[in-house]
């Protein structure tokens, strides 16, 4: 029996359709987003709280339908995110309150163009800051003494020379006194010595005129 021409036609083009849908068909799975890079990074350890919780993708998302939440050892959910307007491949929890010391997860869901949705959780440890040993308090240095400008020597004053003691006689009588009485009774000798000089003279002339008797 003779196969139909428009058959045996058909088998080479039935053929490489559906190797097309078979190469196509991989390329649609792997165009769903797929998680790339978390903060904190799953499994870590952070010291204090940490700034924010972000989850980036392999591909931009749909801000419908993609989420971001983040809970605590309890399961209560305790800050949620969204889509962030500058990285449309990226979910973001910004205005994170202080975490206190525990373990947390954080939970995501991604959806795509393709209206598939992604699931996912990591989760991460917060212990508490280290406590920063305080700096020695420098001592103060002690302030430099004003070095006391030296006062000016007072030029010695000479003492007063002792005003020398009157000097007394022996008699006790006052000195200038008994110069005095000098001056005075110089004088009187003086004059006495000369009347009888002349007194003498007189009587020796005298003596000589008188005529013989």
């Amino acid at each position: 029996m003779t196969a139909h021409p428009r058959r045996t036609r058909a088998r080479p083009l039935l053929l490489l359709l559906l190797l097309g849908i078979a190469a196509i068909a991989p390329g649609g799975v792997a165009a769903h987003a797929e998680l790339e890079e978390t903060l904190p990074a799953a499994d870590a350890t952070v010291e204090g709280s940490p700034t924010e919780v972000s989850a980036t993708f392999s591909e931009a998302l749909l801000a419908d339908g993609s989420s971001l939440s983040l809970r605590d050892a309890d399961g209560e959910d305790i800050a949620a995110g969204s889509l962030d307007a500058d990285d449309p491949a990226r979910l973001v929890i910004q205005d994170l309150p202080d975490l206190a010391p525990g373990e947390y997860e954080a939970r995501w869901v991604a959806a795509t163009d393709d209206g598939h949705l992604e699931r996912g959780t990591w989760t991460f440890t917060v212990v508490a800051a280290p406590t920063p040993s305080p700096s020695p308090t420098p001592s103060p240095s002690p302030a430099p003494s004003a070095t006391a400008a030296p006062s000016p020597t007072a030029s010695p004053t000479a003492a007063p020379s002792p005003t020398a003691a009157p000097s007394r006689s022996a008699s006790g009588g006052d000195a200038s006194q008994t110069a005095s009485g000098a001056d005075v009774i110089l004088p009187i000798v003086a004059a006495l010595a000369a009347v009888a000089i002349v007194g003498l003279y007189l009587l020796t002339r005298r003596g000589r005129t008188t005529p013989p008797a």
